[in-house]
């Protein structure tokens, strides 16, 4: 439709998006989101009830190597993204992770209703108000059913009145749901509430719950194919494997990149003639070769699970006992209803076929059109020598005028954790090269106060001493990180006495040179500025991978959704069904 092709695109997804730095990784690309599945999609927000941190990923592609695996670039290098307790977590607590209010403050429906930070503050300050208004004074022992103005079946009515007022906001949100509950709150906490609600009992849990722990990724048994999920306990036959709750994408073409072109309003669209290539989401979604629609599956772990025509132990099924989050008429609705529903709500399990063993790989049957599919990519997919690659792998990299040599290519990480090997000059870089992927940046305040541009006829040019309480201070909200050159290395003649240095093994200073442009004036006038930094430890010089090098860019790299036999796959989603019914 027209509204598509300019730039209105169904991705659910968005919510279930983080920022690339909160991941690790905000050098991937220019500009990046990132979909984490499991525990990256489950827990809900609560802010005054957070009670998990969650960490960034490591970039690990499971062994896959470019040169050599035709699986190289199939599935997703980062991994291990790690969530640990803020506190001590009570049995049956729900668990909450912090959104940031910007994700809610930014979103409409039913998300532009949930109470964020100062939400709860100013619903506290309403029930003290509330409180005075009930029995005439501030004091908590008042608080009584004698001393009240109204008895209690009035006080009900006045507080649904309250809690159902139109024009709803997020302070009224905060606000507890039953009137003996705002009672509590009023001198006490609405946290205290918050949080009794959100305990379920251990038996509830087992009795209607899912358990999420039955496989665990490891390498798989299948070549190529990377990580596998592993058992870790013994599941019956037609037991529950895993939950798959799923996210809808109505067009397929979604998920596919394409080269950009002005839109009728002015804004930058897809070109829907230039296609580049699909994402790499798009290899854990299952599809059908007659619909548009693919379904994402996000709880832990289950995107391991691999393929076997023959030897698949279990299979996909949709959910019948999971009302709160499966909505069974949607298999009957056509796939413009699904274009209008921006929240998930299907849900499948993976069920065990047979007794599957503790240890043992759990594998499906993902269709003959992926095995078609793969086997060709396999048949036309060629290795290559690391010598041959002048960084043109990739999709939009720079060709390199030299090759990478005979390691090919390097991670960041490999560099960052080397305590020994110094870091080569510039000088020596003429005659052994990093990596053309790779990046030196430096962490150095170019604000510092030696370097501040009172006026703009101020020499563009300052030489100082690194200075660890500006450069790189502890408690920044963001590191100042600069592309650098190195110029010189020395000694640290102050190792002995260098309790950081000593620690992380470094023994030397550089010198570097960072060269920034700012704007300045009203009229945004660019100045230049050339920043020398003479002793600079090594723990404030860092490596990055240029953006998008890594394997997901890979221009060979295989792309197809699995597919849901005709049995599963809703007949109401199938395009000679939409047909039909137009």
């Amino acid at each position: 439709s027209n509204t598509k092709s300019e730039g209105d695109y169904h991705w659910p997804l968005t919510n279930y998006d983080w920022n690339a730095p909160d991941i690790g990784m905000d050098t991937e690309a220019e500009d990046i989101s990132v979909t984490v599945t499991g525990f990256g999609a489950a827990p809900n927000c609560h802010f005054r009830l957070l009670n998990v941190h969650e960490h960034a990923a490591s970039y690990d592609n499971a062994g896959l190597n470019r040169y050599t695996s035709p699986g190289a670039g199939a599935s997703t290098p980062w991994f291990n993204r790690t969530s640990t307790a803020m506190k001590d977590i009570e049995a049956g607590s729900e668990l909450f992770v912090d959104y940031g209010p910007n994700w809610f403050l930014t979103r409409e429906g039913a998300f532009n209703l949930v109470p964020v930070s100062n939400s709860f503050e100013n619903a506290q300050a309403f029930l003290l108000k509330y409180g005075k208004l009930l029995v005439g004074t501030n004091n908590r022992n008042d608080l009584v059913e004698d001393k009240m103005a109204l008895p209690d079946e009035a006080q009900r009515d006045l507080w649904n009145i309250i809690k159902t007022f139109p024009y709803p906001t997020r302070e009224r949100q905060a606000l507890p749901q039953d009137h003996k509950d705002a009672i509590r709150a009023i001198h006490g906490d609405i946290q205290v509430i918050e949080k009794e609600n959100s305990i379920r009992t251990v038996e509830d849990l087992k009795e209607n719950g899912k358990c999420m722990d039955n496989i665990v990724p490891r390498q798989s048994n299948i070549p190529h194919a990377g990580r596998g999920a592993f058992a870790t306990r013994f599941v019956a036959k037609g037991g529950l494997v895993a939950p798959a709750p799923l996210v809808h994408i109505a067009d397929k073409l979604a998920a596919d990149m394409y080269e950009e072109r002005i839109g009728q309003r002015g804004n930058i669209v897809r070109n829907d003639t230039a296609m580049i290539k699909r994402q790499i989401i798009t290899n854990y979604m299952f599809g059908h070769p007659n619909s548009t629609v693919l379904l994402f599956p996000y709880s832990s772990n289950v995107p391991y699970i691999n393929h076997h025509s023959t030897e698949y132990n279990a299979e996909l099924r949709w959910a019948t006992d999971a009302p709160w989050i499966h909505n069974e008429d949607w298999l009957t609705k056509p796939v413009s209803f699904l274009e209008e529903q921006w929240q998930s709500g299907l849900m499948m399990e993976f069920i065990a076929l047979r007794d599957i063993q503790p240890g043992e790989e759990v594998l499906i049957n993902y269709g003959d059109d992926w095995q078609n599919a793969w086997d060709e990519h396999v048949k036309s997919w060629k290795p290559i020598s690391p010598e041959s690659d002048y960084n043109n792998l990739t999709m939009w990299t720079k060709l390199s005028k030299a090759n990478n040599g005979k390691d090919g290519y390097i991670r960041a990480e490999v560099f960052n954790n080397d305590k020994e090997t110094p870091i080569k000059t510039v000088e020596e870089q003429l005659v052994e090269p990093y990596h053309s992927a790779l990046q030196i940046r430096c962490l150095v305040n170019v604000n510092h106060r030696h370097a501040y541009l009172f006026e703009l006829e101020t020499v563009p040019f300052f030489t100082r001493q690194w200075d660890g309480e500006y450069d790189s201070p502890m408690d920044a909200d963001e590191k100042h990180s600069h592309k650098c050159n190195i110029t010189e290395r020395y000694d640290n003649e102050d190792s002995s006495d260098d309790e950081d240095e000593e620690a992380t093994g470094h023994q030397y200073h550089y010198s570097v040179i960072v060269d920034v442009k700012k704007l300045v004036g009203y009229e945004g006038k660019v100045i230049e500025e050339r920043h020398e930094i003479e002793s600079v430890p090594r723990h404030a010089i860092e490596f990055i991978n240029m953006p998008y090098t890594s394997d997901a860019f890979l221009k060979n790299s295989f792309r197809h959704e699995m597919q849901l036999p005709n049995g599963i796959f809703p007949n109401a989603w199938m395009e000679e069904e939409q047909k039909v019914n137009e």
